[in-house]
């Protein structure tokens, strides 16, 4: 048995369908069935059982299951120890980003580690939120930088290290332009442009629509949010973004308005369940955090998160 195939196991059993799986392992499907046929004869076992939307695991594949997810992350973490001794003790740290390194910073803080620590080797992906947690489920990577505000506790652990206040933005000559605050509850008839559905800042913010008593209307999604200030920029509607998101793009055409009821979205480093970060991995990430308060010369809060302030000089 090779451990390509228990990685093809796993990927079929997070996503259910042999064509979902395929697309994130690069394989074609057929090669993936032929891979799950040769597991099965090995085993002696079915792992696979089909249904209406897909598949699903037999019991021995749910026990399978448990094995695999233990096995395959320990082999791995395994494999990229032992590369020191063949790259002349260089280490490689693969960790993964959401699309925001630059607007806060962050990009400073991974250069300024990397000029003090040359012999790390640092393997840098920026993707989006499901994109991460995917790569993280699928040991693609050790670490991502992530928000933390809705993450799976079955399978995640985390420390936090900047929150940011979410704002309505709108275009300068919008009516709301000239408020300091606004009730959610005002919002019913506005015509919003947000982050994809299953962005953090996305789902905080129809969480407060729908403890109002209403679902916003929004036809038009994107996953950057550069995009979605553009398009506010053009009067195609308001947006909900985090403040820093929006202040670093310096448009002056466009409005920040807080909420009465303040939502705070949470960035931190984010790891598997019961995988303790390596050495390497632990010492980035402290540093980090404190060469980010130095920069913004912040103080720990609540839970050990950064606030960002307000407003910024």
């Amino acid at each position: 048995m090779d451990f390509r195939k228990l990685e093809s196991f796993f990927t079929i059993a997070n996503t259910g369908k042999f064509v979902d799986a395929a697309d994130k392992l690069f394989i074609s499907q057929s090669s993936l069935s032929k891979q799950m046929s040769q597991l099965e004869r090995e085993l002696g076992v079915k792992l696979f059982k089909k249904t209406r939307s897909g598949i699903e695991l037999t019991q021995a594949g749910r026990d399978f299951y448990g094995y695999v997810r233990k096995a395959l992350p320990e082999y791995q973490h395994e494999v990229a120890h032992l590369q020191q001794y063949k790259r002349e003790s260089t280490f490689v740290l693969s960790m993964g980003a959401l699309p925001l390194t630059e607007e806060y910073g962050f990009a400073e803080c991974f250069a300024s580690y990397w000029v003090r620590n040359t012999s790390v080797q640092i393997k840098f992906y920026e993707r989006n939120q499901n994109d991460l947690l995917d790569k993280l489920k699928r040991n693609k990577i050790d670490i991502a930088l992530a928000r933390t505000d809705f993450l799976d506790e079955d399978w995640f652990e985390h420390t936090d290290i900047v929150q940011d206040e979410l704002v309505l933005v709108c275009p300068s000559d919008h009516p709301l332009a000239e408020r300091e605050r606004i009730d959610v509850g005002e919002l019913r008839n506005e015509r919003f442009i947000l982050l994809e559905e299953q962005s953090e800042v996305t789902k905080m913010f129809l969480s407060a629509c729908n403890a109002e008593g209403f679902n916003p209307n929004s036809p038009l999604h994107h996953t950057r949010h550069r995009m979605l200030i553009k398009a506010v920029q053009h009067h195609m509607g308001t947006s909900v973004l985090s403040r820093r998101l929006v202040t670093t793009y310096q448009a002056t055409d466009i409005a920040c308005i807080s909420f009465d009821k303040p939502l705070y979205s949470t960035i931190g480093f984010t790891w598997l369940l019961g995988e303790q970060p390596s050495a390497i991995a632990q010492r980035f990430m402290d540093y980090v955090k404190s060469d980010f308060a130095k920069r913004y010369h912040l103080h720990e809060g609540r839970g050990g998160a950064l606030r960002l302030p307000a407003t910024e000089s």
